[in-house]
C-alpha cells in the first residue's frame, strides 16, 4: 500500500473517531454514510481513493458510537444507598490515605470506582458486595484558572459512571477474574516483594515504578519532585522504559532458533503488557516492538511512522474513546512523533555534542520531545520542568543499568538472598543517584514554570510547529535529491 493511500484512509479513520467524540453521530446515520460510501466505491467513482477515506472516517464514526452503553440500569439510583454484588475489575490502587479499584456490578457494564479504607486489601477479580452512596464523577478545574477537565469521560473510556466513597465491604469468597491476568498480577506481587525484601525506602518503591510502572508506594513530597525535575515519564513505563524491556526480553530468547526466540519473546512482551495493568503508553509501545519483530520474520523494512499509526488503529478499534478522553494515550504519541520528526532536526544540529555514551542522543530527544509536548502540557497542567535536559542527562544513561538490575534482584530473590544481593547492592547506589538529582533539582525554586495557555493559542502552537517540521524535512529531502 502506498504512502499516501496508507495515511489517508488510516488518518480518516482516526478523524471519524475523533468528530464522533464530540458531534455524537448516530450509530445509524454512521452505517448509512458507511453504506453510500461503499456503493460509491464499488461502483467504481472517478473519485475512488476519497470515497475509500469516506468510508474509513464513517467506519470510526461507528466504532466509537457502538461503544457506548446507552443502558445505564442504576442512574435510578443516584443519590441513594444501593447494595450491590460483583467483583474487583482492576488491579487496586492504593493512595496516601485511601485504596481506589475498579468495581463491576453484577447485570450492568457500568463499572464503579470504589475508594476505600486502605485495609484490608482486595485483589483483582474478588468477589465483594458494597454497600454505599451512589454518585456520579463530577468535572474538575485542572489547575487554578486551567480548563476543566473532563473526569466524566476519562472514567467513562473505561465503562466507569459511578463512585462510591467509603462503602462498607463484604468479602465473598470467590474470584471472578481472568485467571492469566490473576496469575500475571500474583507473580509481580510476589517480584515486587522480593525487591523490598532488598532495598529500602524510596528505593524499592522507585525500581518498582521503573520496571513495573508502579509508582503509587512513592511519597507525594517525590513524585512531586520527579515532576517538577521532568522526570516523571520514567515512573509510568514511557515508550522509552518498554522498549529497553522488549529488547532485553528478545535477548534473553536469543539463543534459540530464530523462529522460536521471536515467537517466545513476542509473548513475554504481551504477557509483560497484561501484567503492567495495559496502559496507553505500554499497548503502544509493545505493540510498536511486536511489529518489529514480524517485520523481520518476514523480511520487511520497519517504517516507524507507520508502526505508530498501526499501534494506534489496533487501539482505537480496541477502545475508540482513549483517542480524546485519554491523557497517557495523547501524551505517548505526541512523544513518539517528536522522536521521529523532531529528533532528527537537533540530531543535525548538536554535532558538536560527543557521541560517548549516547550523550548527544539524550541532548536530541530531550530537548525534541520537551518542544513538542510542551504546548500540550501547559494546556493540560499549566506546568513544566525548565531543568528536563540536565535532569534526563544525569539520569537517563543509568535507567537501562537500574532497570536491570532491579530485574536481577527480584528474580533471584525466588531462588535466594546470596544471589540476589550483588545485584541490589549495585541497584542501590544507580537509584540513589537518581534519588539525589530529583531531590536537588527538584527543590530548586525555579525548577518549573507555571503558565497557561488557550485552546487557540494550542492549536497555533501545534500548526507552527507542524510547519516547521514539514519544511526542514522537504529541505532534506531536495538536498538529498541533489546529491
Amino acid at each position: 500500500m502506498n504512502s499516501k493511500t496508507f495515511y489517508g484512509l488510516f488518518l480518516s479513520f482516526f478523524a471519524g473517531v475523533f468528530t464522533a467524540s464530540f458531534a455524537h453521530i448516530g450509530a445509524i446515520f454512521a452505517l448509512v454514510g458507511l453504506l453510500i460510501g461503499a456503493c460509491l466505491l464499488i461502483r467504481g467513482f472517478r473519485f475512488i481513493f476519497y470515497f475509500a477515506c469516506l468510508i474509513f472516517f464513517f467506519l470510526g464514526a461507528y466504532r466509537l458510537e457502538i461503544s457506548k452503553n446507552y443502558i445505564h440500569p442504576l442512574d435510578d439510583y443516584i443519590g441513594k444507598i444501593v447494595s450491590v454484588r460483583g467483583f474487583v475489575s482492576a488491579e487496586p490502587e492504593m493512595k496516601e490515605i485511601a485504596r481506589r479499584f475498579r468495581f463491576e456490578p453484577d447485570g450492568s457494564k457500568d463499572q464503579i470506582i470504589i475508594s476505600a479504607a486502605l485495609y484490608p486489601e482486595y485483589e483483582y477479580g474478588e468477589a465483594l458486595e458494597i454497600r454505599g452512596i451512589l454518585k456520579f464523577p463530577e468535572n474538575f478545574e485542572s489547575y487554578p484558572g486551567g480548563p476543566e477537565f473532563d473526569y466524566i469521560s476519562y472514567l467513562s473510556k473505561n465503562d466507569v459512571r459511578y463512585v462510591i466513597n467509603r462503602p462498607s465491604i463484604t468479602k465473598l469468597g470467590e474470584n471472578r477474574g481472568n485467571l492469566v491476568i490473576s496469575f500475571l498480577i500474583k507473580i509481580k506481587k510476589a517480584f515486587i516483594e522480593n525487591i523490598e525484601r532488598f532495598q529500602p525506602e524510596p528505593h524499592s518503591s522507585l525500581v518498582a515504578g521503573i520496571l513495573l510502572g508502579e509508582k503509587s508506594s512513592l511519597s507525594k513530597d517525590l513524585q512531586d519532585n520527579f515532576r517538577r525535575s521532568g522526570l516523571t515519564h520514567i515512573l509510568v513505563l514511557s515508550g522509552f522504559n518498554v522498549s529497553i524491556v522488549a529488547v532485553s526480553l528478545m535477548n534473553i530468547f536469543s539463543f534459540l532458533p530464530r523462529a522460536m526466540g521471536q515467537s517466545l519473546g513476542a509473548f513475554s512482551i504481551i504477557l509483560f503488557a497484561l501484567m503492567t495493568g495495559a496502559s496507553a503508553t505500554t499497548i503502544r509501545a509493545s505493540i510498536m516492538a511486536l511489529i518489529v519483530i514480524m517485520s523481520s520474520r518476514a523480511g520487511r523494512s520497519y517504517d516507524v511512522s507507520r508502526a505508530l499509526i498501526i499501534a494506534g488503529l489496533l487501539m482505537l478499534v480496541q477502545n475508540p474513546r482513549i483517542l480524546v478522553f485519554d491523557i497517557g494515550f495523547q501524551l505517548s504519541f505526541l512523544s513518539t512523533l517528536a522522536l521521529v520528526y523532531v529528533s532528527p532536526i537537533f540530531t543535525e544540529k548538536l554535532l558538536f555534542i560527543t557521541e560517548k555514551f549516547q550523550i548527544r542522543q539524550i541532548f536530541s530527544t530531550t530537548i525534541s520531545t520537551q518542544i513538542f509536548i510542551l504546548p500540550f502540557l501547559l494546556y493540560k497542567m499549566g506546568e513544566t520542568s525548565v531543568i528536563s535536559l540536565i535532569t534526563n542527562l544525569l539520569v537517563l544513561p543509568v535507567i537501562p543499568w537500574s532497570m536491570f538490575g532491579g530485574f536481577m534482584t527480584g528474580f533471584f530473590g525466588f531462588f535466594g538472598s546470596y544471589i540476589a544481593l550483588p545485584f541490589a547492592w549495585v541497584t542501590n547506589v544507580l537509584l540513589s543517584w537518581m534519588i539525589f538529582v530529583v531531590s536537588f533539582f527538584g527543590k530548586l525554586p525555579f525548577a518549573s514554570i507555571k503558565m497557561i495557555i488557550t485552546l487557540p493559542m494550542l492549536f497555533l502552537a501545534y500548526i507552527f510547529l507542524t510547519f516547521w517540521i514539514v519544511r526542514f524535512h522537504k529541505k532534506k529531502r531536495l538536498a538529498e535529491s541533489k546529491v
